[in-house]
């Protein structure tokens, strides 16, 4: 029985052959609050079950992402179609991802780019309170070429994008392959997180 100082959850694409209102039950009966990672048409069904969504999909996948400029109108529009519908949900938070390097994308102009496109959401999740979260992955192993995949990129992007609601969510697994010594770099930049 979980004593509740922790907030667990699950994400539904690691449990890809459950259905996820058997994903959703199972959770629940265990005391874990949340399945992440999730579409508009899943919140309700977790909903249901007392559940939570925590970190909502965005307006796109892993890659392409926002260090592409010439893809910002479309997600700029996704992500404010989506944003009211995470808000109405009573969800928390949404996720972006910069995207991948391969398009010859320097760190530099990937954050110059991402951070103009990010810029101008962030009224819109401001005025609703959604934060709105960059995922930090490994660019060794998983999802090689991701271009958000150390801490001190995510923390400069943040500094950019100027919002108190704009994050890193800061994968531990995925910034334990990159970079190590978790624990310090949490407590030293717990404020972007």
């Amino acid at each position: 029985k979980l004593k509740g100082r922790l907030k667990q959850s699950v994400c539904k694409w690691c449990y890809g052959n459950i259905p996820l209102d058997d994903l959703a039950r199972n959770a629940a009966a265990m005391g874990i609050r949340s399945v992440e990672l999730l579409g508009e048409k899943d919140w309700p069904i977790v909903k249901q079950h007392g559940l939570l969504c925590a970190m909502a999909n965005g307006p796109s996948g892993i890659n392409p992402g926002w260090n592409r400029a010439d893809l910002h109108d479309g997600l700029v529009k996704e992500a404010e179609r989506l944003l009211p519908l995470v808000k109405e949900a009573g969800l928390p938070n949404m996720i972006v991802f910069s995207g991948n390097r391969s398009a010859g994308i320097s760190d530099a102009e990937g954050m110059e780019t991402c951070a103009k496109g990010i810029k101008r959401i962030m009224k819109v999740a401001e005025d609703l309170g959604v934060n709105v979260a960059m995922e930090l992955l490994n660019s060794k192993r998983d999802h090689r070429d991701y271009q958000c995949d150390r801490t001190p990129w995510g923390v400069e992007l943040c500094k950019r994008v100027e919002s108190p609601r704009f994050k890193l969510l800061y994968d531990i697994y995925h910034m334990q392959i990159m970079e190590g010594d978790v624990i310090d770099t949490i407590q030293r930049n717990i404020k972007y997180i």
